[in-house]
């Protein structure tokens, strides 16, 4: 009933407030209708007036005309009062044959609609012709005309009289129009004569629109409308003249009329709204209100029953009354406190907490901030448990304060903790085992590949130069081979650069869309050597799809299953192969090895785990490369599935999605041009390595270059002093007497005062290097290094220099 009464009553509000607004809006458009009629017919009789004059003229002309005889016209009222500024007369042909007054007219009269009317209709009539401009003096002009006919009737030209829009004008300006009025004199085709808004006191009277003037024009009446001349809305008002084909039309701006009345009404309305808003939000506040109520009781019940169940101590003391006295105690706190608070209710909290504890310093710490209103955690033992032989005990307190500010009550959770600190003891003690692990597998890695890439680096450097020296084919195939081998030890070796790396997170995929054809030509390259010394069969089926990967990670993907498939197969066969599964590739490495056992399929993955090898065989390498498989497959979303059979073998698949073939493109030449190398440009070798540093004079000299080789930094500083003065340094990390390469750089630059582009040639892939190159503005590349590319950058930085050196000259 409360809820029908107020609806009842806001709609009550409501209807009286949209019947007042509309009898108003009528009662205005009403009053605008009546004052608009009027003036629209004082503007029609003057109107009427003014051109009954004129023609009244006209006819005498045309009277004098017909008898030939001459016409007194200057001292005409007509002429006197303004209404008419000159008058002409045309023959038959349409010359002009008399004029008077103010000659404004100088255009051919035949080309005017009034002339032809006249000369086509024998009957004498009063025509009113399309407003022109005075060129001399740019007013605007109304054409009123008469036809002249002979004594039997026969047409011998026309009088027309020129009509100033002025001579309207000013009436209209005293009308005492309203604000933002306007009138208009049309002829009754709509064609605009004469119009006057009060906004343009100017008057404006553009001939535009008559499709919209025409539209209206009756009798008389009443219409509202937006003018296509100044865009106002209007309630217009019209009239026609009886005697002449004239129509006058006044228009107050609905703007004005109902102005005042909006700004009313949006008053009114708003404050309806506000009134209805207000009586809402009381309604629903006092629904929220009852609904919270009841809400608020349900949840205090439940949460005395929360309580009271909690395994949690919960205290609850009163801190607005001297000493803090406990008002509500949970059973859990009677339990973990060795307390009976029915018999302690009413004392103060911090006097029965220290009761209840061995040592009362411990709660030191909540005195004071219970003091100061903050919270606070503290963590004590009391005896009858294992950790020590005594349970741990965690207490949190929690002053709360009223909206003043005012401590009003003090909040104490008891929580026994002792399995948590168990678990973080053991938790500590598994996280000091794995660092221990991860430094040891950090410092593995680290001088594996450092070690190791020392003497791969020389052979790929020496490589380089037979290669380049070589002219007979079987020697050439020998080499060829050999370079396959250290391609296939570098790929061994790059293994523990991969996991550094990915560890680092260095590795960014580079995806595009290839054939996945020559991904397994490389496998197989790489493979089927090493199938051939263990006489196992190494067999690649065709495959013509194309696939959308990163041909670099997923080459490396499947090298790696490739080898684990070589090291654990002594007898059979090795087979990889591809099956479309839907929008994916599905690549495939089969082998007839040892297997592995259902509970060690995941356990693989993991750096450093190998099955059938438990006297860790180097032989059988590392451990590493399936390692790099699952974190290279991760990073580009490929799925990697296992299936095996113990002493049967194992079938590893890679999911890759397929791509449609790219639009076919010219090959690449086999053998690229070399990077041209500058004339007379010096290379600053620094390396401590005999064997390596000896490889890289030779291939350095090969390609053209002054080789200056130093094997520590003091030598690379006299010998850069000596001359000539190198254009590019390449240097080893790690040199002798704790020297390092970015070190040796620096020196050399600051000796010859410039500095020289360097690159850093290491096998050390800790991501430290790389702040280093960074910081000192050089290249870091990792050993083994490939000729071509040492080749390509040493070009390079030596052609950046040359290129400064042109601009700045």
């Amino acid at each position: 009933m409360p809820g029908l009464a107020v609806a009842l009553a806001i709609a009550a509000l409501w209807w009286i407030l949209i019947d007042r607004l509309d009898r108003e809006e009528r009662l205005l458009e009403q009053t605008a209708h009546e004052k608009t009629a009027v003036l629209a017919r004082l503007v029609e009789e003057h109107a009427a007036a003014t051109v009954r004059r004129v023609d009244d003229l006209l006819l005498d002309l045309v009277t004098h005309a017909e008898q030939n005889r001459a016409m007194q016209l200057s001292s005409r009222r007509a002429f006197e009062e303004g209404l008419v500024v000159g008058v002409r007369v045309y023959d038959r042909d349409g010359t002009l044959t008399m004029e008077a007054g103010r000659s404004a007219f100088r255009g051919p009269i035949l080309d005017r609609d009034e002339f032809a009317a006249h000369r086509e209709n024998a009957r004498r009539r009063f025509i009113i012709g399309v407003p022109y401009l005075a060129p001399d003096t740019l007013d605007t002009l109304i054409p009123v005309s008469r036809r002249v006919d002979t004594p039997s009737g026969g047409f011998t030209g026309i009088a027309v009289a020129d009509v100033p829009v002025e001579a309207f004008v000013r009436f209209y300006r005293v009308l005492g129009l309203p604000l933002d009025a306007s009138v208009a004199l049309l002829r009754a085709d709509g064609t605009l004569l004469a119009r006057y808004s009060t906004a343009d006191p100017r008057g404006d009277n553009a001939a535009a629109a008559a499709d919209f003037w025409q539209g209206m024009l009756k009798p008389f009446g009443h219409q509202r409308a937006i003018s296509p001349v100044d865009g106002v809305e209007r309630i217009l008002a019209y009239r026609l003249t009886q005697d002449y084909a004239l129509a006058a039309i006044v228009g107050e701006s609905v703007a004005s009329v109902f102005g005042p009345w909006r700004a009313n009404a949006r008053l009114y309305t708003g404050w309806a709204i506000a009134t209805t808003m207000v009586i809402l939000l009381f309604i629903v506040g006092f629904g929220v209100e009852w609904q919270w109520r009841r809400r608020t009781e349900r949840a205090l019940r439940i949460r005395n029953r929360a309580m009271a169940w909690s395994g949690d101590g919960i205290l609850i003391a009163d801190a607005t009354q001297t000493g803090m006295p406990i008002v509500y105690g949970n059973p859990a706190l009677e339990r973990l406190m060795g307390l009976t608070f029915p018999d302690l209710l009413g004392h103060g909290a911090l006097w029965v907490l220290e009761r209840a504890v061995t040592d009362p310093l411990v709660l030191e710490p909540l005195r004071e901030a219970v003091a100061i209103g903050r919270d606070v955690r503290v963590e004590f033992t009391r005896p009858g448990f294992q950790l020590g032989e005594r349970t741990c005990l965690e207490l949190r307190a929690s002053p709360v304060r009223d909206e003043a500010g005012q401590l009003v009550s003090l909040i104490a959770i008891v929580r026994d903790i002792t399995e948590h600190k168990q678990a973080q003891a053991a938790l500590a003690d598994a996280r000091r085992e794995a660092d221990r692990a991860n430094v040891a597998k950090s410092k593995f890695l680290a001088a594996a590949s450092h070690d190791l890439r020392q003497p791969v680096q020389s052979l790929m450097l020496l490589m380089e130069v037979l290669a380049s020296r070589a002219v007979d084919a079987p020697t050439r195939n020998v080499l060829g081979t050999m370079d396959r081998a250290l391609g296939a030890l570098k790929m061994l070796l790059d293994g523990l650069l991969d996991v550094s790396r990915l560890e680092a997170g260095a590795v960014t995929p580079e995806l595009e869309v290839f054939p996945v054809a020559d991904l397994l030509e490389r496998v197989a390259a790489s493979s089927r050597p090493v199938a051939l010394q263990k006489g196992l069969l190494f067999h690649i089926v065709p495959c013509s799809a194309h696939i959308r990967s990163d041909p670099m990670l997923l080459g490396r993907i499947l090298q790696n299953l490739a080898e684990n498939a070589l090291r654990y197969t002594e007898t059979g066969r090795i087979l990889i192969g591809c099956r479309r599964r839907g929008g994916a590739l599905r690549i495939e490495v089969w082998d007839s090895g040892i297997g592995i056992p259902a509970d060690q399929q995941e356990d693989i993955f993991q750096e450093f785990v190998q099955v059938g090898n438990a006297s860790r065989n180097r032989d059988q390498g590392l451990g590493l490369g399936l390692a790099v498989v699952r974190r290279l497959s991760a990073m580009l979303e490929h799925r990697v599935t296992l299936r095996s059979i113990p002493g049967r073998g194992s079938v590893f698949a890679v999911e890759t999605p397929l791509a449609a073939a790219p639009a076919a493109t010219p090959r690449a030449v086999a053998d690229a041009p070399r990077p041209h190398t500058p004339a007379h440009a010096t290379v600053l070798v620094i390396e401590d390595d005999v064997i390596v540093r000896e490889g890289l004079s030779a291939m350095l000299a090969e390609w053209g270059y002054t080789v200056l080789a130093a094997e520590s930094c003091a030598q690379a500083l006299d010998l850069a002093n000596r001359g000539p003065v190198p254009n590019v340094i390449v240097a080893d990390y790690r040199l002798r007497d704790g020297r390092t390469g970015t070190e040796a750089i620096r020196e050399v630059r600051l000796a010859l005062g410039r500095i020289v582009p360097g690159i850093l040639v290491t096998g050390d892939t800790a991501p430290a290097r790389a702040q280093e190159a960074e910081a000192g503005n050089f290249q870091v590349m990792h050993k083994p290094v490939l000729a071509s590319d040492l080749q390509r950058a040493v070009a390079d930085a030596i052609a950046v220099v040359e290129r400064e050196r042109a601009l700045v000259g």
